[in-house]
């Protein structure tokens, strides 16, 4: 069962975010007027997060981010041009602020949306928890760092279906199952600690659900960092450094820049 603010008996949900992924229906001034002026005003009574400089999960208030991708290879294309992130600490304005942008905005775009929720991390120790965020990048204001990369993702069942120390263990270096000895996941990102801002936000309502991605990453970097977080994804990707991620599915990535507005 999940709580009025989405809390559930997985652990208790610190901060909500939802993604809001907008594909115009054309390319035109007047639509994107339209656009802008649904942004803005859903926007209203949020910290816009472009302006921030250091972690912002502390701060008590609500937040908002505008980004937009280059990747985009035209009009009527799949992959969203537009991203608004919004987030809360309470799950119910979020979900409103999506209803408001709908209402304004629904009939000139496709538009999908992802939810996620910051915890506690789940596979740490104090060494572990030392190792990867004593010296983890810090986040800068979006005029110094633009990049963004979103990720979603699941485990398979067989990966839910271990013990929790079975599944803590693929986060440290071990012998593998041909006696080798390999990474793990931390020592496999390892030089991205100190380059790359990372989030990782949990499905709120729990692990594991049909149909449903268990995991939202999330990545801010500088233009120069863009070959620090290819070579981390390279290393992870190798089942031979880091078997975890034989049991991950990889949902369809999303990669835009953080601006001020639309």
């Amino acid at each position: 069962m999940t709580g009025s603010n989405g809390t559930n008996h997985l652990g208790v949900n610190l901060l909500f975010t939802k993604f809001i992924f907008v594909t115009p229906s054309r390319d035109d001034e007047e639509l994107k007027a339209r656009l802008r002026a649904a942004a803005s005003t859903v926007a209203r009574g949020y910290f816009n997060d472009y302006e921030g400089n250091g972690n912002s999960d502390s701060s008590p208030q609500d937040s908002v981010q505008f980004l937009t991708s280059d990747h985009v290879t035209g009009i009527g294309s799949v992959t969203p041009r537009y991203v608004l992130q919004v987030s809360s600490r309470y799950r119910p304005r979020l979900q409103e602020t999506e209803q408001e942008f709908r209402r304004r905005f629904g009939q000139g775009a496709l538009i999908a949306s992802m939810e996620g929720a910051l915890r506690v991390p789940q596979y740490t120790s104090a060494e572990m928890h030392a190792y990867a965020y004593k010296n983890a990048a810090s986040r800068p204001s979006g005029r110094a760092q633009q990049q963004v990369i979103i990720l979603p993702m699941r485990k398979t069942q067989e990966w839910w279906r271990m013990t929790v120390l079975e599944r803590h263990t693929y986060f440290y270096p071990h012998v593998g199952a041909n006696g080798t000895k390999v990474k793990g996941h931390a020592t496999a990102a390892e030089a991205g600690v100190s380059a790359i801002y990372r989030r990782l936000y949990y499905n709120p309502d729990g692990n594991g659900r049909p149909g449903e991605f268990d995991f939202i990453t999330y990545f801010e970097c500088a233009d120069d960092q863009l070959p620090v977080f290819e070579a981390v994804c390279r290393n992870l990707r190798d089942v031979q450094q880091n078997p975890e991620w034989g049991f991950v599915e990889e949902g369809r990535e999303w990669r835009g820049r953080r601006v001020l507005r639309w």
